[in-house]
């Protein structure tokens, strides 16, 4: 059987926002914004429930590199603050 093999994506960064969070916080434009924010070098994607349900928070999985952090995101912030979290997670410059 042959192994899989490695490519390297088109991206440095990527971000998982749970569609189940963004539904109960009632945050539903939050993917389109971190996407629109943090350009078209980091992939976010909406993901299933990722099994951390924070009341009126969003749960937002960040990968780069080779380390990956979990943040609780109020959509209340503003859009610089959230963009900044992120940004940070992925370890780019704020």
């Amino acid at each position: 059987m042959a192994q899989p093999k490695e490519v390297q994506p088109r991206w440095e960064g990527l971000v998982f926002v749970c569609r189940k969070c963004m539904k109960r916080a009632g945050a539903k434009g939050l993917r389109g914004t971190l996407r629109e924010e943090l350009g078209r070098d980091v992939r976010v994607v909406q993901s299933g429930c990722l099994k951390l349900c924070p009341k009126d928070r969003v749960t937002v999985v960040v990968g780069g590199d080779e380390r990956m952090r979990c943040l609780l995101v109020d959509p209340e912030e503003d859009t610089d603050t959230l963009v900044r979290a992120v940004s940070g997670a992925l370890g780019r410059p704020s």
